[in-house]
Parts: C-alpha cells; sequence; structure tokens
C-alpha cells in the first residue's frame, strides 16, 4: 500500500514563519525562532497589534486627561472610532516578538503613546509621549482607564479596580470565589512579573480575579496562546493522519499524472485564505482539505 511522505506540521510552521514576516515581524527574529516556538509566537503576536477596524469608545467615569495632551487624546479618539491603525500609539518595544509587556500579559491593558506626529527617528511610532492612555481593548471596544505618567503606573490595583467598576461583565469570567488574594506592594508585584509570576487581584469590594490577561507560564507567554498552539498542532497531526487514511482514493488522478507504483508519495500541507490543500510536487496534483481559518 502506497504511503504518504509528509510533514504537515513542518510545513504549518513555514507557513506560520511566513506570515509572521508578511506581518512586519522582523525576518531575521523569526528565522531564529525554535520549531516549537514558533506557533506561541504567532497566536501571541495576534494581542500585541491590533487589527485596524472600528470600536466602540468606552471612557472610564473618572477619566481625565491633562490639558497638554487634549490634542492627542482626541486624535487618538477619532482613529478609535473610525477605524485606523492604533499601532503606531503602542511601545517600540512591541517591535521585537520576544518582548514581555507585563501590563498586557496580566491585565490584558494596552498603553497608548499620544503623540501626533510620527517619530523622525522611527516612523512607524508616533511620537513618544510622558502621558500615556491605558486602555483595555478588545475586537468591538477600546476602553479607556486613565491617562498616567510614563512607567509609573505599570503595578497599580487601580488599573484593575476601574475595570471592575466601569466595565465588569468584560472580565466576568475571571471572577473567583472562595480565596483570599496576597495583598501585594509594586515593588512585590513588579517582581512576580519578572518571574513569570501568576498572582489573584482582590477589589475594594472584595471581588477577587485571576489574571485577566489570562496568565502566563514559565516562560513568559500567554497561558492561551500556549493553549492555542498545542491546539493547531494536535489538529495538523490530526489532520495527516486523516488525509493518509484517504489517499487510496487519489490513487486513480496519480496514475493519470505519472505514478508508477512507487511506495511512497511526498506531500505538502498548503495553507490559503480558504483553507487547507495538498501539493503533490512529482504529480503537480493539489488535493482540497476541510476549511479551517487561523
Amino acid at each position: 500500500m502506497v504511503k504518504l511522505k509528509a510533514d504537515f506540521i513542518s510545513d504549518w510552521i513555514t507557513y506560520l514563519r511566513e506570515r509572521l514576516i508578511q506581518e512586519g515581524w522582523r525576518a531575521d527574529e523569526i528565522q531564529r525562532l525554535a520549531e516549537r516556538d514558533v506557533p506561541i509566537s504567532f497566536f501571541e503576536s495576534r494581542r500585541r497589534r491590533l487589527a485596524s477596524r472600528p470600536r466602540l469608545l468606552k471612557i472610564a467615569a473618572d477619566f481625565q486627561c491633562p490639558t497638554v495632551d487634549q490634542v492627542g487624546w482626541t486624535a487618538l479618539q477619532k482613529k478609535v472610532t473610525m477605524g485606523a491603525d492604533l499601532n503606531p500609539h503602542l511601545s517600540e518595544r512591541h517591535s521585537n516578538i520576544a518582548h514581555f509587556d507585563g501590563l498586557l500579559a496580566e491585565w490584558q491593558v494596552h498603553h497608548f503613546h499620544l503623540g501626533t506626529d510620527f517619530d523622525p527617528k522611527n516612523p512607524q511610532y508616533v511620537t513618544r509621549t510622558g502621558s500615556l492612555v491605558f486602555a483595555l481593548v478588545d475586537d468591538n471596544s477600546f476602553c479607556a482607564i486613565n491617562v498616567f505618567p510614563h512607567r509609573t503606573h505599570w503595578e497599580e490595583i487601580g488599573i484593575v479596580e476601574s475595570i471592575h467598576r466601569n466595565w465588569p461583565d468584560m472580565i466576568s469570567k475571571y471572577r473567583v470565589k472562595g480565596v483570599t488574594p496576597e495583598t501585594l506592594d509594586k515593588n512585590q508585584r513588579r517582581a512576580l512579573r519578572e518571574h513569570n509570576g501568576n498572582v489573584l487581584v482582590g477589589t475594594k469590594d472584595g471581588t477577587v480575579y485571576v489574571p485577566i490577561g489570562g496568565g502566563v507560564v514559565g516562560s513568559g507567554a500567554k497561558m492561551e496562546c500556549v493553549m492555542s498552539a498545542d491546539k493547531w498542532c494536535i489538529e495538523i497531526q490530526d489532520l495527516q493522519v486523516s488525509f493518509e487514511k484517504q489517499l487510496s482514493e487519489l490513487m486513480p488522478t496519480f496514475e493519470q499524472c505519472g505514478y508508477a507504483g512507487e511506495d511512497e508519495i511526498e506531500g505538502q500541507l498548503k495553507i490559503t485564505e480558504t483553507g487547507y490543500q495538498v501539493f503533490f510536487p512529482k504529480y503537480s496534483v493539489l488535493a482540497n482539505l476541510q476549511i479551517r481559518h487561523l
């Protein structure tokens, strides 16, 4: 019986590297990633950069913007509602796919610079500002928490308090009962973040949350990203096993294209906008598989 000579996992990882490079991540950094780290980095990249799409702007009841930053804040609000690219307002360190943002990892909060012109030193970003807008952002909403001075509020429990007070439904799935959180100061929380620790947060009314960013694993990668990578890896492996069982159905096509009784037929997994395909280079045959998007 003819066998399929293929490695769908390797093909999938090659595809993910290409996607990351196409999306603007540095090619040298992506090529240096170990194979096992590529899927995790891919899913990490989905939260690190924001898709350009209109979002509903929600502003915390106690939000205050200093007068000196009002022009920048007004411009950012317009970009949010119109669906313009918000990534130039993020940290320049986000251009490094390995950069760890503790605020984002633990609490799913982005911080946005309020520059109104592009930075001449790095035109991919707006000019850096001393004040930052902290916001909880998903595909549909931009929840502006407040404006904070640079590098002073990364570990402030008040950030979670504000989200809990203004948009509790957005983080309800992270609530836990029957546990008592540790009382940590800023230095202790910073130290835990630096060592990729996961800790509970308690609000003033007694509500307790696990990390609303989903938590991290020992490497610092977001737990949900690791789980997504594992899930897709299993599905790609299952896809190859399933396809190998169906290979005999393609034999008439191979025979028409020059198959002469070889023991193995080489196949390569291809991923397109519409789904999976397997390409057989020796026979120039392309077989469609079940559609599944990344």
